[in-house]
């Protein structure tokens, strides 16, 4: 607790009563959360035994678990959404049903593939299209038959498919996964949501078992994740959400950061909000350009905690391969002056610009990883177990992470807000999305955009207007 500042050491002595921390990036959510933790668990205020902390990711669950046994806090349950409402639905499914839970597809892509054909489609591209759209209906509690209606009032649409077109689609993916006894793995968060809500007996063992319950990342909760949020706290437990709606990014896979937003009040009395400021991440002038962005849209001011930086590096490209390249040599040259490689990021709107950036990499023997789709890694980074590399990543995948040194391209019309977004929500998340980037990076953060292969104008975007850059 001595290490705290006094926004931290406000979340770790609220005990007992329903907590939303709104914490900007940099701020020490993580640090607050284990520390409220084990300030409960010092006091007697909360029994680790008895606590379910939640966030989306391994990682971020496991390094939960890591600051815990540091802190001397032992059986404390931090596991990822799915893990544990699969774990759940294993456990309850036979008790409410009579029957095993069935087995988990591996990907529901696959399925999709087999399906397409009856329809007369091809295409990799729209078969993870199709996925995504079953993910989104799963996660948003929209069933087949009211797909069509549900697309056309959140603006989504398939490129060369009608909305009727896809809802068949979806009927028959479900068929098909019915007959061969399987779910997907959004079903497992249905399949939890339903035992227990269908069964008392799961739901008072569940009442028995947990007492305390944590949700990290709170801003990303979709819909079906709410009902189990609300499944899982029951009547009265303790509860403690954090999140920052700023960091919203992934409200076209069904997220809605109003529920964090909302928390407070949708609890109603004894409920309270407080927020962390204090950016210990990044310099100033960092700070100072992600405040610009984010002026007037939601963000928490951020306060740097840091000494001055050096200047953002800022730079517009005659192409494409002209960016890839200087942004490459600035990396390079960070890396000649002893910045390790694995503190450096080279990050992008788009999957399509990722192989011109790896081009650019290689071209300068620069050893790196990149982050694909889904989260596989692909790494040139020589053959020892390891090694120190660039990360190359989207600015989806970077969410989470941080580094010393980010580059990021891309920046400009055309490629950030995307062309696909038109409406006001999906244009205010693709600004929500530069700021996530821009507050990656520690102490070296440069800045590009050049005349995209769809025409674009080489302009920066639009959201750096506020910092004087359009």
């Amino acid at each position: 607790m001595a290490g705290l500042d006094h926004e931290q050491l406000a979340v770790a002595q609220s005990q007992g009563s329903p907590l939303a921390v709104v914490a900007g990036p940099g701020t020490g959510k993580t640090r607050a959360l284990t520390a409220r933790i084990a300030h409960g668990a010092a006091t007697g205020a909360l029994d680790p035994e008895a606590t379910l902390a939640v966030t989306f990711t391994t990682r971020a669950a496991a390094e939960l678990r890591s600051r815990l046994a540091g802190m001397g806090v032992a059986g404390v349950r931090a596991r990822t959404f799915h893990s544990a409402a699969l774990a759940q639905a294993q456990f309850f499914w036979p008790l409410a049903f009579g029957v095993k839970l069935p087995q988990v597809l591996d990907s529901s892509a696959q399925l999709v593939r087999q399906v397409m054909p009856g329809f007369a489609l091809e295409g990799r591209g729209l078969e993870r299209d199709l996925a995504q759209e079953i993910a989104w209906t799963k996660q948003s509690n929209v069933t087949p038959e009211r797909y069509q209606a549900a697309a056309r009032a959140a603006g989504r649409r398939l490129p060369g498919l009608e909305p009727n077109r896809v809802a068949e689609v979806i009927v028959e993916y479900e068929r098909l996964k019915q007959t061969l006894g399987l779910i997907d793995l959004d079903d497992i968060l249905l399949c939890a949501a339903a035992v227990l809500n269908e069964s008392e007996e799961a739901a008072r063992q569940m009442a028995r078992r947990y007492h305390h319950l944590l949700v990290d990342e709170f801003q990303d909760v979709s819909p079906i994740q709410w009902r189990l949020v609300e499944l899982w706290r029951g009547r009265g437990r303790d509860i403690c959400v954090v999140g920052d709606p700023a960091q919203a990014i992934h409200g076209y896979a069904g997220a809605r950061s109003e529920y964090l937003e909302a928390f407070a009040r949708r609890l109603g009395r004894g409920a309270a909000q407080l927020g962390l400021s204090r950016d210990y991440r990044s310099t100033p002038q960092i700070v100072a350009l992600a405040n610009a962005v984010m002026a007037g849209h939601g963000a928490v001011e951020l306060r740097s905690q840091r000494p001055d930086g050096p200047a953002v590096v800022w730079d517009s490209a005659a192409s494409e391969e002209q960016e890839a390249a200087a942004a490459a040599a600035w990396l390079a040259q960070l890396g000649a002056a002893g910045l390790p490689l694995s503190e450096m990021a080279l990050l992008y709107r788009g999957h399509a610009q990722a192989a011109g950036l790896v081009q650019a990499l290689r071209r300068l023997s620069l050893p790196h990883r990149l982050i694909q789709p889904g989260g596989a890694l692909e790494s040139e980074a020589g053959p020892t177990a390891g090694p120190p590399a660039i990360t190359c990543c989207s600015l989806h995948a970077a969410k989470g992470c941080e580094w010393e040194a980010v580059a990021l391209v891309g920046a400009g019309e055309g490629r950030l807000p995307h062309p696909r977004a038109t409406t006001p929500e999906a244009l205010a998340e693709e600004r929500r999305l530069l700021y996530v980037g821009l507050t990656r990076a520690r102490q070296h953060l440069r800045v590009s955009w050049s005349p995209c292969r769809r025409g674009g104008p080489g302009r920066p975007s639009r959201f750096l207007g506020p910092a004087g850059i359009a």
